[in-house]
């Protein structure tokens, strides 16, 4: 706890110069340290004499996600997700940390959706037909060999061997 005025300057006397350190990117500003520390706690780095820049502009990036499964219990949103994951494919589970909330939301609410960025849907639904695909029935895939025991872990393969898009 600060001194009412805020921290004292006396004091802190270091900051973190990474401007790629996590305690940046998780608090929005640079941290600063009292003399008796020499790293920073965050990322590790030696830490620099004075006291921290005034502002940091910190860069973000928009990604547009897209809803290509919707669970019917959290286990099985989990295993999508992972199976989507493995392939390479950023995974957002929408709907992750209402899990504990189940039976005092509206079902609406309540549901777990697997999220993709929309650059990577094709992909992450050919993952997702491949789950919902019951077990022992013929594959119509591109890739996908009919006999094939594990259907996902073909699916997966596929996107795995397609190129990433790059901008």
């Amino acid at each position: 706890m600060h001194p009412p005025g805020g921290p004292r300057r006396d004091v802190l006397s270091k900051h973190c110069p990474n401007p790629d350190c996590a305690g940046l990117a998780r608090d929005g500003v640079v941290a600063e340290f009292r003399d008796t520390v020499s790293h920073c706690l965050d990322c590790g780095e030696p830490l620099a004499p004075g006291e921290r820049p005034a502002a940091v502009e910190i860069a973000t990036e928009y990604v547009e996600l897209v809803t290509v499964f919707i669970a019917a219990d959290f286990s099985q949103g989990q295993l999508v997700a992972g199976a989507i994951e493995w392939a390479g494919i950023p995974v957002f589970l929408k709907g992750e940390h209402l899990v504990g909330a189940v039976g005092e939301l509206p079902t609406t609410v309540s549901q777990l959706e697997v999220q993709v960025p929309i650059e990577r849907e094709d992909d992450a639904r050919q993952i997702v037909m491949a789950w919902e695909r019951p077990a022992g029935s013929e594959s119509r895939e591109p890739g996908l060999e009919p006999d094939s025991p594990d259907p996902i872990h073909g699916a997966v393969v596929e996107a795995l061997a397609q190129e990433p898009e790059t901008d």
